[in-house]
């Protein structure tokens, strides 16, 4: 009786896997046909594109993206449009977990720990705006541009209009795991880990968060 048991919740179990497929599936056609809604001789069949390809939100990223290549102006400017206007529900979504003041752990840059815990090493994020204090003194902060999700650790860009290197745009990976922080400014390909060596120019840094 237990093998037939066993057997039973086996095919259940591929039988949950096998209906994944379609409603993927599902999913992508709908996405490729609202796509091509968008570059539609209606104008109010193109603006339901929009609306219902923002209200599916992530899954439709990545064929937006190619989308917004498109050799149809229209195609490529209204997926541009919905794109930045997930992207904006997202970074607000995501900034959420970042609220408050986090105080180093550790600091490491071209492969080496170059400084351990301080508590007046403060990164500081305030609804969308972010500061970098050390030892009492402003050394950079701005405006947070966008995040993006990723598999492992989510993407950052940190526009900088104080402090040094003003007009410049921090392109950096973090992760939050309860309340520590890991913070890699790292520039573009964005990495999938958090590490550094010699000569990368990249800085890491983990921080405990302070209050929120």
């Amino acid at each position: 009786m237990r093998s037939h048991v066993m057997i039973a919740m086996v095919l259940l179990a591929g039988a949950s896997l096998l209906h994944g497929q379609p409603d993927q599936e599902v999913m992508a056609k709908r996405v490729a046909r609202l796509i091509r809604q968008l570059g539609d001789a209606e104008f109010k069949k193109r603006e339901e594109a929009s609306k219902q390809l923002e209200a599916i939100g992530e899954p439709a990223l990545e064929a937006l993206r190619k989308a917004a290549m498109s050799d149809d102006p229209e195609i490529s400017r209204r997926a541009g449009l919905v794109i930045q206007a997930i992207s904006n529900r997202i970074t607000r979504r995501e900034l959420k977990e970042l609220q408050g003041t986090w105080w180093l752990l550790s600091y490491e840059t071209d492969g080496r720990r170059i400084k351990g815990e301080d508590r007046a090493h403060l990164f500081t994020f305030k609804e969308d705006k972010w500061s970098l204090q050390v030892g009492g003194q402003l050394f950079q902060g701005g405006t947070v541009a966008r995040i993006e999700v990723r598999e492992k650790l989510n993407t950052i860009d940190l526009l900088i209009t104080e402090g040094s290197n003003i007009g410049a745009t921090a392109f950096s990976v973090y992760s939050v795991e309860g309340n520590t922080l890991k913070y890699l400014n790292c520039g573009d390909p964005r990495p999938a880990e958090f590490t550094t060596k010699a000569g990368d120019g990249r800085h890491y840094l983990t921080l405990r968060r302070l209050q929120r």
